[in-house]
């Protein structure tokens, strides 16, 4: 079951950059609902499944169509959007992934206890139809101009971030973005993040039962960390507004390593709970932030193909992270080794965030 996790995993990464490309051109809207429907009829074919190969043929499709498709399109629509309040609205998106998160998985644990984990899926299924392709094949549009309207701020004088005002919108072509040194250093440090946060993440409730944690207290650190990822969503996007999204960034990579620092030294659950709010915040922050950062570095244009090449090394690196952590354990008979690895690479990507300066191209006007 683990293994189609990750062949999904990678064949997403493998359809994220296309998928990208093609957000820039047509917009989201096509993406989004084919991804959605595609998760759809992946979860309906969960519900008849009667073999290890039909599982493992509609859970990579469903996996697949989450990470190439779904996850790539829905920030990039965002910030084509939005530009005064982006901050805000990117918030918005990524608290709705972790109320979803806190939401579903009770709704579907009940209905597996009480009816049986087929229906589970069907249930899924019509959720996604009616909260996912429905909603974004009517409603998703490329872009307002597309429209006839304005981006949220033309026309003012915007004393946001870094004094921007609308006119700074600048033009990029891909092979200009990828040739600049930012472009390199946000993408390592977003990389090593996925390897740190994922390394964590799958092997956690085994740490704090090693660390005399009982099971049950264990997963409701799971529970906490949603928690905490859904405030910070709202309270990170709406800050990047007034702070630069790159010095935020830097603030949660630091905030990675005190946390791994703290898990470290977990023996009771309130340092459990401690370190589930603090990575709580590192794992919805970069997802928040970072997209935020790109738009600011490279503009709306461009912004669906390097988000594609963005969320691909991402998933690069969520695939690594748990298998150093399970080799480490294998050869140490300890998560302790790792955990000093992922806290010292965290400071790595704060070295990385640090350095990479917003590049300059030519502007609108």
């Amino acid at each position: 079951m683990a293994a189609a996790t990750s062949l999904g995993a990678i064949l997403g990464a493998i359809v994220a950059p296309f998928s990208g490309r093609l957000i820039d051109r047509i917009g989201s809207r096509v993406i989004l609902t084919l991804g959605s429907l595609l998760v759809v009829c992946a979860c309906l074919g969960l519900a008849t499944v009667g073999s290890l190969i039909g599982f493992y043929v509609a859970f990579t499709i469903a996996r697949s169509a989450e990470q190439g498709l779904v996850q790539v399109g829905a920030a990039p629509v965002v910030a084509k959007w939005f530009f005064k309040y982006r901050g805000r609205a990117m918030s918005l998106i990524f608290f709705a992934s972790s109320a979803g998160m806190i939401i579903t998985a009770p709704l579907v644990q009940l209905i597996i206890s009480n009816f049986g984990w087929r229906l589970a899926w069907v249930m899924l299924a019509g959720n996604m139809f009616l909260i996912g392709v429905v909603p974004c094949a009517l409603l998703i549009r490329r872009q307002p101009e597309d429209l006839g309207l304005m981006l949220d701020g033309a026309g003012e004088d915007y004393t946001g971030v870094e004094s921007d005002t609308i006119s700074t919108d600048t033009i990029w072509s891909m092979h200009d973005a990828v040739g600049t040194y930012s472009f390199w250093a946000v993408l390592g440090s977003l990389f090593i993040a996925a390897i740190c946060t994922s390394g964590v993440g799958l092997h956690l409730i085994p740490y704090l039962v090693q660390q005399n944690i009982s099971s049950g207290a264990a997963v409701s650190v799971i529970s906490v960390m949603a928690f905490s990822g859904a405030i910070a969503a709202i309270v990170l996007g709406w800050v990047s507004e007034k702070i630069s999204p790159r010095i935020m960034l830097g603030a949660v990579y630091l905030l990675s390593a005190i946390s791994l620092v703290v898990l470290l030294n977990t023996t009771t659950l309130p340092l459990a709970y401690t370190f589930a709010i603090l990575n709580g915040i590192v794992g919805t922050g970069v997802n928040t932030l970072a997209p935020i950062l790109w738009a600011r570095f490279y503009g709306r244009g461009i912004m669906g193909s390097i988000y594609g090449i963005s969320r691909s090394t991402q998933v690069v690196g969520f695939a690594i992270g748990p298998l150093a952590s399970g080799l480490v354990y294998d050869s140490f008979g300890s998560y302790e080794n790792a955990l000093i690895w992922f806290a010292v690479l965290s400071l790595v990507s704060v070295g990385f965030i640090a350095s990479a300066r917003r590049p300059r191209i030519r502007n609108l006007v």
